[in-house]
C-alpha cells in the first residue's frame, strides 16, 4: 500500500522525498476523481447545450479593464495562506514531523506567507499590465451551463464535504450531536461516500435550478460524472488502505493473485493506531506505516473501482448517444446500478458499527441508501416513460 505519495515514489523508483509525506494517496485520488468528474460533466453540459437541451444565453463581458483592488486583495490572501500553511508543511516534513497531523491547526510560518503574498501581488500586477487596454472593450459572448462549472464544482465540494461528515456520524446514531459534527469537520478522517453524493447532488440541483436549468437535464448530465469519480475514488481507498476493505476471506486459495482476492493491506494508512482492531506489525519494518491486517480480506475497494468504471463506460457509450432514451432515463440507470452494486458488495464488505436494525433484520447504512437509490431510479424511469413531469423544460 501507498499511504502517501512519498511511499509511492520510493517503492517504484527508490526516490525518497520527505515533503511528499503531505500528499495522502487517498486525497490525491480524490483530486483525480474531482478533475475527472469536472471533465465528464462539463463535456455533457456543452454537448447538451449544442443540442438545445440547455439554454444558451447572450452576455456582455468587458475586456482590457484594469484589475480591481478586491482582486489584488483576494489573490494576496490566498497566496499568504498557501505559503503560511502548505509551504510550511512541505518544508517541515521529516522523520519526526507528520504533515497530515498539522493540517487543521493554526501553525504556520508568517514569513513564508508574506513572501508568497508579495510574489503573487507582483505577478498579478505584471499580468494585469500586459492584458490592460487603453480603452476597455465590451463584447457579447454565448454563455451556458458549461460555463458555470467553476461555481457548480465549488457548490458540490462544500455541500458534499458537509454531507460526508454528517453521514459518517449518523453511521453510529447514538453519537450524533452538534459537538460531534463540529469536531469531525476539522479532521482528515471520517467520510461517508453516500453522504457526499446525496448532499453534493442536492447542492448542485438547488444551484442549477436557481439559474434556470431544469433539474432532470442536470441529473442526466451528472450521472456519468458521478460514476466515473466513484470508480477513481475507490482506487484511492484501495491503494491507501483506508479501512474500506472487505470481511475476512475464509477461502483464501484462488487462481487470482492475493492482492485481488485475499489481501492483508500491508503498510495501510490506518497503521498502529488500529493495532487492536485486527492489525499486526510487519516484520522488519520501521516507521509510521508498518502494520497489516492479521487475516486476509476481500479487496472490495478494487472490485468497486472496476465496477464503477465499467458502469461509467455503459453510461458514456450507450445513453449519451442513444437516440430514443428519454430525459431522466440516464440518471435512472445510474441510480439503479449504483445502488445495486453497493448493496451487493456490502455482503462481503466490512462496515464496522454502521449497522441499523429493524425488527430482526440487520443492515448497514449503505444498504439502506442503496435500496432507496434502486427504488428511486425505478420510479424515475417509470415517470420518464409515462411523461409524468415536464420533459420539455430547458
Amino acid at each position: 500500500m501507498f499511504p502517501t505519495l512519498r511511499f509511492f515514489l520510493y517503492d517504484l523508483f527508490g526516490i525518497d522525498i520527505p515533503f511528499l509525506e503531505i500528499v495522502n494517496t487517498f486525497g490525491l485520488f480524490v483530486a483525480f476523481a474531482i478533475a475527472a468528474a469536472y471533465w465528464a460533466m462539463q463535456s455533457e453540459f456543452i454537448r447538451k447545450a449544442k443540442l438545445g437541451i440547455f439554454p444558451v444565453k447572450k452576455v456582455q463581458i468587458t475586456v482590457g479593464a484594469p484589475a480591481t483592488k478586491g482582486e489584488y486583495i483576494s489573490n494576496a490572501i490566498l497566496a499568504f495562506l498557501f505559503g503560511y500553511k502548505i509551504v510550511w508543511l512541505a518544508a517541515s516534513a521529516g522523520p519526526d514531523f507528520a504533515p497530515q497531523d498539522h493540517i487543521f491547526t493554526a501553525e504556520g510560518n508568517v514569513l513564508l506567507g508574506v513572501l508568497f503574498a508579495a510574489l503573487s501581488g507582483g505577478y498579478r500586477y505584471y499580468a494585469d499590465r500586459n492584458l490592460r487596454k487603453s480603452t476597455p472593450q465590451t463584447k457579447t459572448v454565448d454563455y451556458s451551463i458549461g460555463d458555470e462549472m467553476g461555481n457548480i464544482t465549488t457548490v458540490a465540494l462544500v455541500s458534499g464535504f458537509l454531507g460526508a461528515k454528517v453521514f459518517h456520524i449518523l453511521e453510529t446514531p447514538e453519537n450524533f450531536s452538534l459537538s460531534a459534527i463540529i469536531s469531525q469537520l476539522f479532521t482528515t478522517g471520517g467520510w461517508t461516500f453516500y453522504g457526499g453524493l446525496i448532499c453534493g447532488a442536492l447542492g448542485v440541483l438547488v444551484y442549477a435550478s436557481r439559474k434556470g436549468y431544469y433539474w432532470v437535464n442536470v441529473l442526466d448530465a451528472g450521472g456519468p460524472a458521478m460514476m466515473l469519480s466513484y470508480g477513481i475514488g475507490r482506487f484511492g481507498c484501495h491503494f491507501a488502505g483506508d479501512g474500506d476493505w472487505g470481511v475476512v476471506n475464509t477461502h483464501p486459495n484462488s487462481f487470482l493473485p492475493d492482492w485481488a482476492w485475499a489481501y492483508k493491506y500491508p503498510h495501510n494508512v490506518l497503521g498502529k493506531d488500529y493495532a487492536a482492531m485486527g492489525m499486526e506489525p510487519i516484520p522488519g519494518c520501521v516507521g509510521d506505516y508498518c502494520h497489516q491486517l492479521s487475516m486476509a480480506v476481500y479487496p472490495t475497494p478494487l472490485y468497486e473501482a472496476l465496477m464503477g468504471l465499467g458502469l461509467f463506460y455503459l453510461l458514456w457509450k450507450i445513453f449519451r448517444f442513444k437516440g430514443d432514451s428519454k430525459p431522466g432515463q440516464s440518471f435512472a440507470f445510474y441510480m439503479i446500478f449504483a445502488g445495486l452494486e453497493r448493496f451487493l458488495i456490502e455482503f462481503i464488505r466490512e462496515h464496522g458499527d454502521s449497522i441499523y436494525q429493524m425488527g430482526s433484520v440487520h443492515f448497514s447504512q449503505a444498504q439502506m441508501i442503496s435500496l432507496l437509490l434502486i427504488l428511486g431510479g425505478a420510479a424515475l424511469w417509470y415517470a420518464s416513460e409515462r411523461n409524468l413531469y415536464n420533459i420539455h423544460r430547458k
